[in-house]
């Protein structure tokens, strides 16, 4: 069961967040979940070099510019982003805005996730062992 455990993201994701994957390795991912224009959630599978910590009330994500997910964030959506890590897996809420900070790749837009809310689900006799994997892209 999740617990609120604050409103800034603990130590451990600032620093896990951000990190590029290594080429043609198993990758950890990050889902990020957004609410569409239906009132639908939707889950977008994420790496971790897509939500940078900036601080510890902020996060950088990017995404594909023409995505569902783009148009959602674009609205103002409320966006959850979840990780698992250290056996704990993290729920992240926030709102979103375009980044002032323009992309590198013209193909992605970049919004910054204002931190409200960080849950852990942390359960002792039954810690989470794996996040959603996927194999890191060759450059």
């Amino acid at each position: 069961m999740a617990e609120r455990i604050g409103d800034t993201l603990p130590a451990p994701l600032r620093f896990e967040l951000g990190q590029a994957p290594a080429a043609g390795e198993t990758a950890r991912a990050v889902l990020l979940v957004t609410v569409g224009e239906d009132g639908a959630p939707r889950v977008a599978v994420l790496s971790p070099a897509e939500a940078k910590a900036v601080g510890d009330r902020m996060l950088r994500v990017a995404v594909r510019a023409s995505s569902t997910t783009a148009t959602n964030l674009r609205c103002g959506s409320k966006a959850l982003l979840w990780c698992v890590l250290d056996a704990a897996a993290y729920s992240i809420c926030g709102t979103c805005a375009v980044s002032a900070a323009p992309s590198d790749d013209p193909d992605f837009a970049v919004f910054e996730m204002m931190v409200g809310d960080v849950y852990r689900d942390f359960e002792q006799n039954a810690p989470m062992i794996a996040p959603p994997t996927y194999r890191a892209p060759s450059p």
